[in-house]
């Protein structure tokens, strides 16, 4: 079976999206269509994902979950849901989908080839994100990475949709350990509330729903499923909290509400707290981080290594396998395989390819 990704990446346009996938199986096989993406490579339109993928990224067997025509089923589903973002750089509201079309592989029966639209390729690749904001930029204002968000591939275990898109807002602020949101924003991402039009009784689409949450307007109603923040509390946070706590995740550790913002008499802002990836590092770790960062790769990725591997170990391998030379007045530096003797041309791209294989693949 191909190899899956330890991390599975996204955009910040995606992780704090409304993008409602109504069944615990729809996040799955985005997860899964993730797990066979490499975010930092070049990208690709079709991705190939398979039932057998699915049960082993589920830890289950055939006899316990779905028919391949099930699977099916439910990946056309994802294809037909919609969503939208807030564009902070043109403050604007984005509708996208991520999935332009689903079929069955004709070489192998129980493989589906899985076409990305214009957007899920944005979502899902470094490159084309970076393209997408330089596209967006106004000529002249300084360029400002909007970033992606690194999720553990253990949030397959997770059970349930809302607790899954919990833990993905959450691991956007994991090197810090510190979150704020609005109330609002969190039930409505989470698919608590719809917005109604009060003379067409209908529901909005996701991209009018997500402008209303910054331009409220009085032709529209909020149905909440949780008005009382108390039941909201009791129902969702706590247990998910508890569940995420005592699963021990690797990335997110004693999670807990550290305090509740008032507006007038509502709950109107959440601030979460959590044990900060960054801030567990001491002095060699953190000279670590400085080095790998200078040699292009991101701060996340680094301080996934110093946690998983540790920094001796990278230190060890650079070593072994790697020799810096400098030439010239500049003193422009060079790098060389040790092993197969020759140069490197792109030294960030070898770290993640074959020094730090940790980065992108599990067996």
């Amino acid at each position: 079976m191909e190899l899956r990704n330890k991390q599975l990446n996204q955009a910040n346009f995606f992780t704090r999206s409304l993008f409602k996938l109504d069944k615990e199986i729809h996040k799955d096989i985005v997860y899964l269509i993730q797990s066979k993406i490499d975010f930092f490579g070049k990208p690709k339109s079709v991705i190939k994902i398979s039932l057998n993928d699915y049960i082993d990224a589920k830890s289950t067997s055939k006899n316990d979950t779905y028919s391949f025509s099930e699977f099916y089923k439910f990946t056309n589903e994802v294809k037909n849901v919609g969503g939208a973002f807030y564009n902070k750089i043109e403050r604007s509201f984005i509708a996208f989908n991520i999935v332009d079309n689903v079929q069955v592989d004709p070489d192998s029966p129980d493989t589906l080839k899985i076409e990305l639209a214009r957007f899920g390729k944005i979502f899902f690749y470094k490159e084309k994100l970076i393209q997408y904001i330089n596209e967006i930029t106004p000529v002249g204002k300084v360029q400002k990475q909007n970033g992606f968000t690194q999720i553990e591939n253990s949030v397959f275990k997770i059970r349930g949709a809302r607790r899954k898109k919990f833990y993905e807002i959450l691991s956007q602020f994991k090197n810090t350990g510190f979150c704020i949101i609005a109330v609002i924003e969190l039930k409505m991402i989470l698919g608590y509330i719809e917005i109604i039009d009060k003379e067409l009784k209908t529901t909005l689409t996701p991209e009018d729903q997500l402008k209303l949450i910054f331009i409220p307007e009085k032709n529209y109603e909020f149905k909440d499923k949780q008005p009382k923040f108390s039941y909201f509390e009791r129902d969702f946070l706590k247990p998910a909290i508890q569940w995420i706590n005592s699963e021990k995740c690797k990335d997110i550790k004693e999670l807990r509400i550290n305090r509740k913002f008032k507006k007038g008499r509502r709950i109107s802002h959440i601030e979460f707290r959590f044990k900060p990836l960054k801030h567990e590092l001491n002095k060699e770790e953190l000279s670590c981080l400085e080095f790998f960062k200078g040699l292009g790769l991101d701060e996340t990725q680094v301080i996934y290594l110093i946690n998983r591997i540790g920094s001796g170990e990278m230190k060890k391998r650079w070593m072994e396998n790697i020799q810096r030379s400098t030439f010239g007045q500049n003193q422009t530096a060079k790098y060389y395989d040790k092993v197969k003797q020759s140069e490197i041309k792109n030294i960030s791209g070898f770290l993640y390819k074959n020094l730090f294989k940790e980065l992108n693949k599990i067996s």
